[in-house]
């Protein structure tokens, strides 16, 4: 099993997620602009709004509130919790192009909300809570995550379970293996199982083969030494040359200032913009 290495303070640590260190992998720049360069201004960090964001947080915020309330509450005032998170990225704030775009991706969260809310007892008993659960790798950088949520199953044991807003299948369960070892190593329990729930489309979580954690962690280990090291030496080419790959095309488009301003999102540190589609 996974144990919390013991660690004192660590001067200006390096943070790393599944999602930032699945935009390194996929393109070392990509990554630089969207986790690393921040508005000399502000001093906050880039967000493209999208619409597939906006939906995304919105259910995932829509569910937590619910499980937090611990089920008691109606359908009717869950969907009126969507709608009051919702309106923070109503039109341009959440990447829509059009009243008609907003009120698909709405009506999209709303059935998932609803297949939820009918099935959502088939997950087990909520282990303890724990907000950004965080894993000290080696010398400054950590490790850190955020559950959607992980039960505790009859002999003890948990079960990591993701719910998945998306239209596709996820084909990498990486983010279920960081998730895995952050649990293991914060609640001190093993973690037998792990699932993606595509909530949109199936009404239970689906479980995934899960193989030891040890391997993968030592694997996170020496991609966090290659992405620590591209920090040291601020090598931050993007894959496609001078060509720039669609992400990095898109950020340059905001630097180049051909993006309208939407709002601050306090909670991340990030200033959102909303980019015309061309």
């Amino acid at each position: 099993m996974i144990t919390k290495a013991k660690t004192g303070y660590i001067k200006n640590p390096i943070f790393i997620s599944y999602t930032s260190l699945k935009d390194f992998l996929k393109c070392p720049n990509a990554y630089y602009l969207k986790n690393i360069y921040k508005d000399p201004k502000t001093g906050f960090r880039l967000q493209i709004a999208s619409p597939y964001l906006s939906l995304g947080s919105t259910v995932h915020d829509s569910v937590k509130w619910f499980l937090d309330m611990q089920g008691q509450v109606t359908s009717d005032q869950l969907i009126q919790k969507f709608r009051n998170f919702w309106l923070k990225y109503t039109g341009k704030r959440g990447g829509f192009s059009s009243r008609e775009e907003e009120a698909t991706f709405g009506q999209r969260g709303l059935k998932m909300l609803d297949n939820f809310l009918k099935n959502w007892q088939v997950l087990e008993r909520s282990a303890p809570n724990i907000t950004f659960p965080k894993l000290h790798l080696f010398e400054d950088v950590v490790l850190m995550g955020n559950f959607d949520f992980v039960g505790v199953r009859s002999d003890g044991s948990l079960h990591m379970v993701d719910f998945k807003t998306g239209a596709n299948d996820e084909k990498d369960p990486l983010q279920l293996y960081i998730y895995a070892i952050l649990a293991e190593s914060n609640l001190g329990k093993p973690v037998k199982r792990a699932s993606f729930w595509y909530l949109d489309r199936e009404d239970e979580p689906r479980e995934i083969v899960l193989d030891p954690l040890e391997p993968k962690l030592e694997w996170l280990k020496q991609k966090a030494m290659d992405l620590k090291q591209a920090i040291q030496d601020k090598k931050w080419a993007c894959i496609k040359g001078d060509l720039l790959c669609w992400e990095c095309t898109d950020y340059q488009a905001i630097l180049d200032g051909k993006g309208e301003f939407q709002f601050t999102d306090y909670r991340y540190k990030k200033d959102v913009y909303y980019l015309p589609k061309i």
